[in-house]
């Protein structure tokens, strides 16, 4: 069995589905800390960033909260006017992690992405174990990882484990923004 497994950014890109569409399960990193400044609360498109705000602290992303998503959102909608982003309305909440894991699974539809989603399990392991441990309780057999996890990774670790590490092939990724890949899909 093929997992891959990625925390719960907001409006994720392209890249990110087409390695979720590679695996067999998808495992969604919720408890893990939250990543001030990064891609968990916003998104870049034509050079330009969306954010919903959250409350202040770097507690883990099952925890963490959006302050006051509605009016966010409706000011994202409202930027990016040209696409149709009321079909992702009922995906907002106050919580980032079911926000954004509704977000992925509507997307997922969309694109008619099969690949089960479940989400991980809370661990006090950290890295490559917690990783490795994730493959294991799911009897898992190949890993597939972003191209970044060559610089971050153990890669023994998996080898170590009888798991078989895939890395996302460059050459093969469309790296593009997700609403522009999904737009004449649901317009």
């Amino acid at each position: 069995m093929k997992i891959t497994i990625h925390q719960p950014n907001f409006m994720p890109w392209y890249p990110l589905f087409q390695k979720i569409d590679s695996a067999d399960v998808f495992v969604l990193l919720n408890h893990c800390q939250f990543e001030k400044n990064n891609f968990q609360n916003r998104f870049n498109m034509n050079a330009r960033w969306f954010t919903m705000g959250t409350n202040k602290g770097l507690e883990s992303i099952v925890d963490k909260k959006y302050v006051n998503p509605n009016r966010d959102w409706i000011k994202i909608k409202k930027s990016l006017y040209n696409y149709n982003l009321a079909i992702f309305d009922e995906c907002i909440s106050d919580s980032l992690f079911e926000t954004n894991g509704n977000i992925i699974r509507k997307i997922c539809k969309i694109l008619d992405i099969k690949t089960k989603i479940v989400s991980d399990i809370e661990t006090d392991l950290k890295g490559t174990t917690r990783l490795v441990e994730i493959c294991r309780s799911m009897n898992a057999t190949t890993y597939i990882s972003g191209k970044s996890g060559k610089s971050y990774m153990d890669v023994d670790m998996f080898s170590r484990n009888n798991i078989d590490l895939i890395f996302q092939d460059d050459r093969d990724m469309i790296k593009k923004p997700i609403l522009e890949v999904i737009k004449d899909k649901y317009v």
